[in-house]
């Protein structure tokens, strides 16, 4: 019996439909994605390691060196509301000042990530990872 134009051609090994599964195109992808993961581990880091810095500093701000400046500006002999308004302006411009660097820290992360998608898309698209 002739197997050519058969209804099972498909499922033969050596068809090229499938050797081009959806599993076998996934497979394919998360290796190329794992390969960037690697390849872009320490720019990952870093910006992690930004991410925590950041946090870290305006959880210290406001946990303690804000009571402490408080603290010592109540020991001061300063008007109450020279003190109020001092604190207000010092709390906003720290404010600022973390929320600059949050968008920074936020443009850098950015920037890796859709390079990092322009990397994988020009795998994809038959390009080479790496």
């Amino acid at each position: 019996m002739n197997n050519s134009g058969s209804a099972f051609d498909k499922f033969h090994r050596s068809s090229s439909r499938h050797s081009d599964t959806t599993a076998e195109m996934l497979m394919d992808y998360e290796e190329h994605y794992m390969r960037l993961v690697k390849s872009y581990r320490h720019e990952i880091e870093f910006i992690n390691d930004l991410h925590t810095t950041h946090t870290q500093e305006v959880k210290n701000f406001y946990a303690n060196d804000l009571p402490a400046i408080i603290k010592k500006l109540e020991a001061e002999p300063i008007a109450d509301d020279v003190r109020r308004e001092w604190l207000k302006h010092l709390e906003q411009h720290m404010n600022k000042s973390f929320d600059m660097s949050g968008h920074f820290i936020g443009v850098l992360t950015t920037k890796k990530v859709e390079e990092f998608n322009a990397a994988l898309r020009d795998k994809i698209s038959g390009g080479s990872v790496l």
